[in-house]
């Protein structure tokens, strides 16, 4: 019995460490990475702090895909996602060809294509969007890679709700979701979040964030760096953290104005300040 009640002090410990938060990896979007070459973004990033860079485009860097990824290896940071799509037509679909090559070139490694579809609500139909996804996806299964449906204001899947039907429709076990918070303040302010989350959480891998005005519209009021704007970050994350939600998180930072490398410190010195690693 006494060394029962010898071994308590030990089992306490054991339990707190095992109830340790997840501490979710945190990358930048390309879109805010405003550097020169390759070399200087992966300086920048370690430097500061993240985990590395996602939402990144297959034509926008200097290096062929091999040699980027290299760079990043080598910096023991991570190239977490492609932002890839198509367009939904009258009669099929189309997107670009250098998906399939990246999707060859990233066989084995564990990095995500964010995929949009294009299209009209009024003119296209699920259908036509699961016949565009399951074929992405089927390639991307051959290389061990997951899709995350990205919902985009103004395109076919724009809410998160969207991307979750599709998603399921497709019958793919590497297609999940996607939620975006400045594209859902900007589509569907008034959609239960908790709900929506909640019903996404078998399928959701990935998140972005930013800094955001309630009540915003424009994109200046809804990308914002991550201490600015008076959108509460806590309430989110809260929500992620009691459904248990362990995908990425990405600073979304499309057209915010100023010195990169000051706005992408801001955020993450922010970030810290909500979820110290």
């Amino acid at each position: 019995m006494r060394n029962i009640i010898a071994l308590f002090p030990y089992l306490f410990l054991v339990a707190q460490l095992s109830s340790k938060p997840y501490a979710w990896p945190v990358y930048a979007f390309q879109n805010g990475v405003h550097f020169k070459t390759t070399k200087e973004r992966v300086k920048v990033l370690k430097e500061l702090g993240y985990d590395g860079i996602g939402s990144a485009k297959l034509a926008q860097s200097e290096l062929p895909l091999p040699q980027r990824l290299k760079l990043y290896d080598e910096a023991g940071l991570k190239l977490f996602s492609f932002y890839v799509g198509g367009r939904l037509g009258p009669k099929g679909h189309s997107y670009a060809k250098e998906i399939s090559q990246a999707i060859k070139d990233l066989k084995g490694r564990d990095t995500i294509l964010e995929l949009f579809v294009l299209g009209s609500k009024k003119a296209n139909t699920d259908e036509q969007a699961v016949a565009f996804v399951r074929e992405i996806a089927d390639q991307a299964k051959e290389s061990g890679l997951r899709i995350v449906l990205y919902p985009h204001a103004g395109f076919y899947v724009d809410t998160l709700g969207d991307a979750v039907r599709v998603a399921r429709k497709c019958k793919r076990n590497n297609v999940g979701v996607m939620f975006n918070l400045c594209h859902y303040l900007k589509v569907e302010p008034k959609t239960d979040l908790k709900a929506a989350l909640t019903e996404a959480k078998p399928l959701l891998w990935q998140v972005s964030t930013s800094g955001a005005k309630k009540g915003g519209n424009g994109w200046g009021e809804l990308i914002q760096t991550l201490d600015r704007g008076d959108y509460d970050q806590k309430v989110l994350f809260g929500i992620l953290r009691h459904l248990g939600f362990q995908g990425n998180v990405g600073f979304q930072c499309y057209a915010i104005r100023g010195d990169s490398r000051e706005n992408l410190k801001r955020s993450i010195e922010a970030w810290k300040q909500l979820y110290s690693k």
